[in-house]
């Protein structure tokens, strides 16, 4: 089945959106803006029904009930080749399956690229390396719009050919979070989210003078396997914090989803909402009188800016070394890297990217007093 731009649908159609997520959700945002002449019923959702974005949901099993109600439903999810293939099974067969430019968080239109042209362009010209610049223009150009740099049959667009450029252009990267940074320099490291531990571990095996590593990870214990936990709450170095970083401290809803729970609404749709005790690194920091703060990693799935803005007065005081992803949100590629230079002053900047899909990228932000000056 062809993908589907919203010029293709037709004139003053009624449309269902399968997928009541932050994928549907980011479709009817597009119809609501650029065709107000199509009219969305609802979401449809295989899990759930309810509310969403300020629509009904309806569950998948009681589609019949809205016979005659709509004419197309327009599927927005990663799992459309199973809608598609449930639908005609049940004889239904007037749907259209939204062009994955409309909702993948990886993927850009030219129209999305050629706006956010002046943004990436600056990005690049921030990275210090020919090497840096190179793994930075191969990652933007595998997000366009039918880029044959990855293969779209999957869930998540896979990088062609991973593991020749694993040899080659990814050959100098060798650990997430650790990869050119100063480790004789750290001896404090904030770390979130800290999921099953083991990058606890791994921190302290890799900066020789670590002596505290402050790990935050709102879903508890739950996703640290026993044997590990047992051994995280043995070493003195370690210090377990049950909260989420945010740009303030308090509470916000929270939605689990495993390794990609987000206070965002970034998540899958069936996941589970609560609400979470936050706390901003400022007051981290203040609160329990740190005098200084070596690193700091987040990998906290699209809440990076905020907890980010909840650290400006450590960054500007502490000058800490900064691993930040910049992949959770489909714009952070290039807006988290020209925040980081508009806060900081006198750093140097790498990226790295880890996984044969198109998530783990990290953004490194060095101190030229602790930048390694052979690579420039």
């Amino acid at each position: 089945m062809p993908f589907s731009k919203l010029e293709d649908i037709p004139k003053n159609a009624r449309l269902c959106i399968y997928g009541s997520g932050q994928s549907g959700q980011t479709v009817a945002g597009h119809i609501r803006t650029q065709r107000p002449d199509v009219t969305i019923v609802c979401f449809l959702d295989t899990f759930r029904s309810g509310q969403a974005g300020g629509l009904k949901v309806i569950k998948r099993n009681d589609l019949p009930e809205l016979e005659g109600q709509y004419d197309i439903i327009f599927i927005a999810s990663a799992w459309w080749r199973d809608i598609v293939k449930s639908l005609k099974m049940d004889g239904i067969n007037n749907s259209m399956v939204a062009a994955l430019s409309l909702w993948h968080k990886y993927v850009f239109t030219p129209a999305e690229m050629e706006l956010a042209r002046q943004d990436i362009d600056a990005v690049e010209h921030l990275l210090e390396t020919t090497k840096d610049k190179t793994v930075f223009r191969f990652l933007m150009d595998a997000r366009k719009e039918g880029s044959p740099l990855v293969k779209n049959n999957k869930i998540n667009p896979e990088i062609a050919n991973y593991q020749l450029l694993r040899n080659s252009l990814f050959s100098h990267l060798n650990g997430q979070y650790t990869d050119f940074v100063n480790r004789d320099a750290i001896k404090t490291v904030l770390h979130a989210g800290v999921f099953n531990g083991e990058d606890c571990l791994r921190f302290l095996d890799l900066f020789p003078n670590v002596q505290t590593v402050h790990g935050f990870e709102p879903l508890g214990e739950k996703c640290i396997p026993a044997e590990r936990l047992a051994t995280l709450k043995g070493l003195k170095q370690v210090s377990l914090h049950y909260k989420g970083l945010w740009n303030s401290t308090g509470t916000v809803e929270f939605q689990e989803n495993g390794a990609s729970s987000s206070i965002s609404i970034a998540c899958a749709p069936e996941s589970d909402q609560q609400t979470i005790d936050v706390t901003s690194i400022d007051d981290f920091v203040n609160r329990n009188g740190i005098a200084k703060v070596d690193h700091i990693c987040l990998d906290v799935e699209g809440a990076e800016w905020e907890a980010l803005e909840g650290a400006r007065n450590t960054i500007a005081t502490h000058r800490p070394q900064l691993a930040i992803c910049i992949y959770h949100l489909k714009e952070d590629i290039y807006r988290l890297p020209l925040y980081l230079d508009n806060l900081l002053e006198d750093y140097v900047f790498h990226i790295g990217h880890y996984y044969h899909f198109l998530n783990e990228t990290v953004w490194y932000a060095l101190p030229k007093e602790l930048a390694d000056t052979s690579t420039r």
